[in-house]
């Protein structure tokens, strides 16, 4: 029993640990501010206003960068044309580049240390405007900006407590060395723990700190500092959310497969041997296009029937040869006597000589002939269609058997779309009705397509219906085999809050949208989704009209989101 209130009142001691206390110099800052320049914002119901800048001194020549946003989309205004003044002082001048798409460089001279108030006056083809920023500080320091620590609280009283537990613990053991009243030994020992531990840990929060995350349900803080030349470079765009016209969908699912055209094979004609290969994988070929040249196995009884009828021709051709040389010898001798040589004979020298000439060109020919058969032997394999070349592994020398595919060649400009349909979703499948496509991926491709064969047959594992859809690929971005979604619409509309599905995101398994609440601040919003047309979804809650959903750059501002 002594050992048990001995390790009791070592637990009482453990509950106590050492107090934590703030280091004298360190400095509480938000975290969502920048750390290295001021920040100032203006807006007007057409253009968001962002600048940054150093500590400005006056007198002195001042670098000032000028973000312009347009205010319900957050896409940078590009080529505006500036005319920048101080409210107070008509003096005050700027110089103004443009750096990049939405970002200017503000130049100029400030006369006083104080605090100054700017108007922009603006032109763009979006609208002409005029809009103020106030609050830009000169001569003040970037340390002024954040806090002073604060004093620790006094830790006497945590003193006292911590050595009142102590003596109660000792008082417990004392009981149970003397076997007293056991309830009281134990009322003693868990009071002695209690005094001991709770007010004596405390860790000393700087000025103004807020501390534990404003969550929002995810073990997250709910809002995410990001700045504006960062969304620029993320292209981070927003969307009024508003009430409209939604045209409820039935979802369907189904594979790309090739188009009648869209893949091609080249095959063997005849056993042989690959002589030479034109393309690479990978190429784009054209119909037609040579791609190999194939040379065919000669069996022995062909070569030798070959061989035979090449040497019998060579006789007959040299035999030929002779007697076109007697005839024009015999000829020209009678042309030279021709004065005193009888007419006729002349003639029939004449006739005999063209007689063997003839027969010599045709004996050549059937021989040219010959040889062309024997050439033909060499096959060149073309494309059947237009295309890029899928994989193969042939080169030069390879062997090759009748009937083999050699190579593939794909054209995706026109795929078919293979969708499985049930009995109850048949009526919505009828010419006429808008058919959408979305990839499986989370990157929401979405492409419309037309219905050009109605079910014809049924799949024999889950009795569904084998619908065709037509759609143009002219990209490439649907692949042969991959998984899509398909959308029948319906016909009726109906007045809801609907939102791009690019602007969804999954946090913790939760659906999830990020609204704009500030030039630089977003905030994390978990949405209930309806019904998903292929492009839109319904929000049933979790969004109001007249907020603004992160529609393009939900990712980055998620990766922002969970990294901070």
């Amino acid at each position: 029993m002594k050992l048990y209130a001995f390790v009791f009142f070592l637990l009482s001691l453990g509950l106590t640990s050492s107090p934590a206390f703030a280091h004298g110099d360190e400095i509480a800052t938000d975290p969502g501010v920048a750390k290295d320049h001021f920040t100032v914002y203006g807006q007007s119901d057409r253009y968001e206003l962002t600048l940054y800048y150093p500590e400005l001194n006056a007198g002195q020549e001042a670098h000032l960068m000028l973000y312009i946003a347009d205010f319900k989309t957050n896409r940078p205004i590009d080529k505006a044309e500036l005319k920048i003044t101080a409210a107070d002082n008509a003096q005050v001048s700027f110089e103004i580049n443009a750096l990049s798409s939405g970002v200017y460089e503000l130049h100029g001279t400030f006369p006083e240390n104080k605090t100054y108030a700017l108007n922009v006056q603006i032109n763009h083809p979006d609208g002409a405007d005029l809009i103020g920023i106030t609050g830009l500080e000169v001569g003040k320091k970037l340390s002024d900006t954040v806090g002073t620590p604060t004093e620790p609280v006094s830790s006497n009283n945590q003193w006292l407590w911590f050595i009142g537990g102590i003596c109660l613990g000792g008082l417990g053991v004392w009981f149970v060395g003397r076997r007293r009243n056991r309830t009281l030994t134990v009322l003693l020992l868990l009071a002695s723990a209690w005094f001991s531990a709770p007010n004596f840990n405390p860790v000393f929060a700087h000025g103004d700190e807020e501390h534990g995350p404003q969550s929002g349900g995810s073990g997250y803080g709910k809002s995410v500092y990001a700045p504006k030349e960062t969304q620029f470079l993320f292209e981070i765009l927003t969307q009024p959310i508003a009430i409209g016209d939604y045209q409820s969908a039935t979802t369907m699912y189904g594979t790309i497969i090739p188009s009648s055209g869209g893949l091609g094979a080249v095959m063997a004609p005849q056993s042989g041997r690959i002589t030479r290969v034109n393309v690479a994988v990978g190429q784009t070929v054209r119909a037609g296009q040579a791609v190999a040249v194939l040379q065919q196995n000669v069996g022995t009884a062909d070569q030798v029937g070959i061989a035979t009828n090449n040497a019998g021709l060579a006789v007959q051709i040299e035999s030929a040869r002779t007697r076109v040389t007697a005839t024009k010898r015999e000829l020209d001798r009678l042309r030279k006597i021709e004065d005193i040589a009888a007419a006729k004979d002349v003639q029939t020298a004449e006739a005999n000589y063209n007689q063997a000439l003839t027969e010599l060109q045709t004996l050549e020919s059937r021989a040219m002939g010959a040889n062309s058969a024997a050439n033909s032997r060499t096959i060149t394999l073309t494309s059947p269609i237009s295309g890029v070349m899928g994989a193969f592994t042939l080169t030069p020398g390879a062997e090759v058997s009748a009937g083999q595919t050699l190579f593939t060649v794909t054209n995706l400009n026109k795929v078919y779309v293979e969708a499985q349909v049930y009995d109850r979703d048949l009526p919505v499948i009828r010419a006429g009705n808008k058919f959408l496509v979305t990839c499986s991926t989370d990157d929401h491709k979405t492409a419309e397509v037309r219905l050009i064969s109605p079910a014809q047959t049924m799949n024999p594992g889950n009795q569904s219906q084998r619908v065709l859809f037509e759609m143009d690929n002219p990209k490439g971005e649907f692949k042969i085999g991959e998984f899509v979604t398909v959308k029948a619409l319906n016909q009726q509309t109906s007045r809801n809050i609907s939102i791009p599905n690019s602007a969804l995101t999954e946090i913790n398994g939760k659906p999830a949208v990020f609204l704009k609440d500030g030039p630089e601040i977003f905030s994390l919003s978990y949405v209930q989704t309806g019904e998903d047309d292929g492009t839109r979804t319904l929000i049933l809650k979790g969004v109001e009209e007249g907020e603004k959903v992160v529609a393009n750059g939900a990712y980055e501002v998620k990766m922002m989101y969970l990294n901070q």
